[in-house]
This record gives structure tokens, C-alpha cells and sequence, in this order.
């Protein structure tokens, strides 16, 4: 290239422009690589140790055709330095993808798919879907695996768990949303005495629900139903209703009318305990915001000061709100039905 070609570059911006695309675009492909090594069971066959591509071909059931696909796969999570390459193969070499295949790190890699999957989707596909008028909607999103990204936040809903139930008498539990039913059991194991109803919005996530609690051996406390708690006919038998991650699920216009509905459920001094991310501070909290105000159904994210004031407006008292994460705006919600 001519001086004076790379001057005038330089001078218009193109060069500093197309480096700093460069910079963002290789960070990028991270996401998508690690979440196709997740989801292929890339990372769980490194994790084992150097791994040959002929074996690689062979376990990952790769059409031998294709061969060269699968280095050149390869090759960019070797440059993007999450795998190492070798004399004896392929191994992980990135401390996020080492972490992302340990078992206990199962929500985190299914919140780097969901990333992948539905994230992505999000952002490039809303400008285009405004003009069409055509929101996303529950159908668009993998709910067994939003149940499991879910559960990343679940050391601090637990907490707030451990704080609503007491560790003994009889209490009667209302789970609406139940996910996986993790915070079921929680609860349950809190207290020995404590019976539960899960309702679920979305069948298969409750058959998984199902699944896991009888997993835990709770299948005799514990009953999950799929179904719409708004379209249930309030019955006054329950000590504790929750909701968790998941208030994004009906449209703002609608919160002040389904707590309403949700206190119809509860005895006289019977409490709400509502788990959720907030409006505030960083990306997550605005890509949940679009998801929720973008499908159809749903509502963007909710303020603190707003939701407290909507469990008012919908008869709750003494209702109060607490920091759950430090710095991030996750936040507990308790209410009393008088």
C-alpha cells in the first residue's frame, strides 16, 4: 500500500473504524463458539485431555467428509484462545471454557446458550419485527433451557427462600412459574412439614419440573400443574405464594391485577415473596427488558420503587424490598395479605 493511500485512511477514520469493529467482532464469535462447544459436547471431550481430530470425528459423530469443517471449527477456538492445539491434540485451554464444562457450572453454560440462541435473535431481529408489528413469543424461547440458565441466580433466591419459610410447622406453598422446581425443593427441604402446589405456564417445563421432584423424592408433598394462575379460580389455602424471575411474564398494565389475583390465594397474614431482576445498571438487565417487552404476553423489566408501589395498589401491607446480589439489581420483594 502507497504512504499516501494509508495516510488518507488514516486521516478519514477507516482504519481506526475497521480495528475497532475487528476488536468487537472477534469478541463476538466467543459467545456463539463456546455455546456450539457446550451444546456439541465439544468441552465435555476436551475436558478428558489432549483428544486427536480423528477421535474427535469419531466421538462427535462428524461425517468424515467433513473433517476439514471440523479443524477449521477448531481452529477458531484456537484463536480465539479458549482451546490449545498440540502434538497430541486438542485440549481446553480458555479458563472460561475449563469452568463451562464442570458439571457445577451448568447454569452458566446454559445462559452462554441461551445468549447464542434467543440473546442474539433479540437484538438483530427487533428493529425488523417493530416495523412488522410482529412481537416474539413464549414459542421463540427454550424454556427447559431458560429453567436451567435461571438457576444462576439461585444461591441468592435461596436466601430470600431460607427467609420466607420456617424451618418447621405446616405451611402450604403456592409456587406460580416453577421452573425446574429447584426453589420447591428448597423450601420443602427447609421444612419437613411444608406441602406445595407448582403451577407452570409452559407444559414442558413442568413435565421437567415433575420429573426432578420426584428425583428428589418430594413427589408425595409436592403436586405440579401447567396452567395460567390467572385463569384459576383464587382459592384462600395457602401461607406463602412466590414468584421467581419471572414477573417479566405479564405485561405491566396487567402486574397490579394478577397480585391481586395471586392475594385471592392466600390466608389472612399470608405473604408474597417475589424474586426478579430490576431496571438498573448493565446489559443483562436491558437484553431481559427487551426480551420482556418484545414477546408477546410479556412486559419489560420492572423499577423497585414501581413494583413496590403495584404489590400496594393490590393489597398487599408491610411490603418491603431487599438487595439480594450487592451492585446489581436483583431484589427481593415481601408483602402480607391483611
Amino acid at each position: 500500500m502507497k504512504t499516501a493511500t494509508l495516510l488518507t485512511l488514516l486521516r478519514d477514520g477507516r482504519v481506526g473504524t475497521l480495528l475497532a469493529a475487528t476488536r468487537a467482532m472477534r469478541a463476538s464469535y466467543r459467545v456463539p463458539f463456546l455455546a456450539a462447544a457446550v451444546e456439541g459436547g465439544v468441552l465435555r471431550l476436551l475436558a478428558r485431555g489432549p483428544v486427536s481430530l480423528d477421535r474427535l470425528v469419531t466421538d462427535l459423530g462428524a461425517a468424515p467428509s467433513l473433517r476439514d469443517g471440523l479443524e477449521a471449527w477448531l481452529g477458531l477456538g484456537v484463536s480465539l484462545g479458549e482451546i490449545g492445539l498440540g502434538p497430541e491434540g486438542y485440549r481446553l485451554r480458555g479458563r472460561l471454557a475449563r469452568r463451562l464444562a464442570e458439571p457445577e457450572h451448568d447454569a452458566t453454560a446454559a445462559l452462554v446458550v441461551e445468549t447464542a440462541r434467543l440473546h442474539w435473535r433479540l437484538i438483530m431481529e427487533t428493529p425488523e419485527r417493530l416495523r412488522a408489528a410482529r412481537p416474539f413469543t413464549l414459542a421463540d424461547q427454550d424454556g427447559p433451557l431458560v429453567a436451567r440458565s435461571s438457576r444462576s441466580v439461585e444461591p441468592f433466591v435461596g436466601e430470600a427462600v431460607d427467609d420466607a419459610v420456617p424451618a418447621r410447622g405446616a405451611l402450604r406453598l403456592l409456587e406460580i412459574g416453577c421452573g425446574s422446581g429447584i426453589y420447591i425443593r428448597r423450601a420443602a427441604m427447609r421444612n419437613p412439614e411444608l406441602t406445595a402446589l407448582g403451577l407452570e405456564l409452559q407444559p414442558d417445563v413442568a413435565a421437567v419440573a415433575t420429573e426432578n421432584l420426584a428425583g428428589w423424592g418430594l413427589a408425595s408433598r409436592v403436586r405440579v400443574e401447567a396452567g395460567d394462575v390467572r385463569r384459576r379460580a383464587p382459592e384462600a389455602s395457602f401461607d406463602l405464594a412466590t414468584l421467581h424471575n419471572n414477573i417479566y411474564y405479564f405485561p405491566v398494565g396487567e402486574r397490579v391485577g394478577l397480585l391481586r389475583h395471586v392475594r385471592g390465594f392466600l390466608r389472612p397474614g399470608g405473604r408474597l415473596l417475589l424474586t426478579t431482576i430490576c431496571l438498573g445498571k448493565g446489559s443483562a438487565v436491558d437484553v431481559l427488558s427487551l426480551w420482556g417487552a418484545m414477546t408477546a404476553g410479556c412486559g419489560r423489566a420492572a423499577g423497585v420503587v414501581e413494583l413496590v408501589a403495584q404489590m400496594g395498589e393490590a393489597g398487599f401491607a408491610s411490603v418491603r424490598s431487599k438487595s439480594l446480589i450487592p451492585g446489581e439489581s436483583f431484589h427481593a420483594f415481601v408483602g402480607t395479605s391483611p
